[in-house]
């Protein structure tokens, strides 16, 4: 996998040299394999998933807020040369996405925000669980309860269990507290780009409720739920999702 500035990320080269890639941002605990292969390798699009700093193969750098993922994916962008892309991100992933498309609009083409909303609050159950490592398990065992919908696959909820395991639970915690932090409800009709919203017609996690008022919001934004689908969606129907977002680049 390789790596640049201390970020690692895998490289899907399908697209024409002079468009402009999709980067791919993950959400909290996650990294770039939390992006099922039917997103990760879309047809006709390079795609580059990064692990953030903390998060999988990258190095460990010292972050806050989302403020400060953006920054440090900017800085990213800068030595990679991405100049603009089009951005896809999933619940924090998603957040971070906005704040890049708020704070450099010139950066960005086009957005993809899949399980997210303008505030992401979450439950002071989860928070206590994940600040303690000695309830870290507990933790990641409510998300798995929560973050799916009725209809996921047994494998794919055991497979995401396990990767939350493997994550550093002072990584978890901290993602999940800067999540709880984050409010973009002021700002988010100042920005402008083309937006496609994914939500899951059962997500817990991320209520169907949040993520039309984003699409709402957003003035051009327009608003994708599947039923049934979950806070996970893009793991629940990765075919779909994938559809969805190649329909909406060649548009």
């Amino acid at each position: 996998m390789p790596s640049f500035a201390g970020i690692a990320y895998s490289f899907s080269p399908r697209g024409p040299a002079e468009a402009p890639p999709l980067v791919l941002i993950h959400g909290a605990g996650g990294m770039s394999l939390s992006w099922p292969a039917p997103i990760r390798r879309l047809e006709h699009t390079t795609v580059i998933a990064p692990d953030l700093p903390n998060h999988g193969k990258s190095a460990p750098r010292r972050l806050g807020g989302l403020e400060e993922f953006a920054a440090a994916l900017l800085e990213w962008f800068d030595g990679m040369r991405l100049d603009p892309v089009d951005l896809c991100g999933h619940s924090m992933g998603g957040a971070i996405g906005l704040l890049l498309a708020l704070q450099e609009p010139q950066r960005v083409r086009r957005l993809i925000v899949i399980g997210s909303a303008a505030r992401l609050p979450v439950s002071p159950t989860l928070l206590e669980l994940a600040a303690d490592p000695r309830t870290f398990a507990q933790a990641v065992e409510w998300l798995i309860r929560h973050a799916f919908g009725p209809n996921a696959p047994q494998r794919t909820r055991e497979l995401t269990a396990q990767r939350l395991l493997e994550t550093p639970p002072q990584t978890l915690y901290s993602d999940l507290l800067a999540c709880d932090r984050f409010d973009l409800s002021a700002e988010v009709a100042r920005i402008r780009h083309p937006t496609l919203v994914i939500g899951g017609g059962c997500d817990r996690l991320v209520t169907p409720a949040a993520t039309r008022w984003l699409a709402t919001h957003l003035p051009c934004a327009r608003l994708e739920v599947l039923p049934q689908a979950g806070h996970l969606v893009m793991l629940e129907r990765p075919q779909e999702v994938a559809r969805q977002i190649s329909r909406f680049l060649r548009r």
